[in-house]
């Protein structure tokens, strides 16, 4: 058996990305910011951020972020069988605030390129859980936070290509809108 270990690449990327789009209009309704075609940030340089904020005004939203994890798994041996994968995720600044019942999810992502993300890519999520959800207040700040994948997630990783993962809060994934709770 063999286990083998993948990161995006760091800046400037190569094969493989890492990044964020947000839709950071404000004091929009859930369904504009869940259903935008587009964000108006797109981060593939600085840490990824998963922020799902409430505007001041009573059942708006300010913003909402989605992330993208894509990984150079072209060497795993056409011939392996994947029995078994994770995603590793560190949170190392800010910390982990819940204040709408949220979980973290896996799914996949179709950005247009491999190696930067765009604002475009703002709707190039998946809502199929490609592993175990982690509900928000599970992760441990300055800890490595684990997602194992399910059977889905186990096929979607390319033994030829790139393999294109994300996270969404698990209202975004469902396009089920939290309670809100102002700011």
């Amino acid at each position: 058996f063999t286990v083998s270990t993948f990161n995006p690449n760091a800046d400037p990327e190569t094969t493989s990305v890492d990044g964020r789009t947000t839709e950071g209009t404000t004091t929009q309704t859930w369904a504009a910011k869940h259903d935008a075609l587009t964000g108006d940030i797109a981060d593939d340089i600085n840490n990824n951020l998963l922020r799902l904020t409430a505007s001041t005004t009573s059942n708006r939203w300010d913003v909402m972020d989605r992330c993208f994890l894509l990984f150079d798994s072209s060497s795993l041996p056409d011939g392996d069988e994947i029995s078994a994968a994770n995603i590793q995720l560190k949170v190392i600044v800010g910390g982990v605030t819940d204040n709408f019942s949220q979980s973290v999810d896996i799914i996949t992502t179709t950005p247009a390129s491999n190696t930067a993300i765009v604002a475009g890519d703002y709707d190039q999520v998946g809502t199929v859980l490609q592993a175990t959800s982690l509900a928000l207040s599970a992760i441990t700040a300055d800890a490595y936070n684990t997602w194992n994948f399910n059977a889905t997630g186990l096929g979607n990783i390319s033994k030829t290509a790139i393999s294109k993962f994300g996270i969404r809060h698990s209202g975004d994934t469902s396009n089920t809108e939290p309670t809100w709770a102002s700011g």
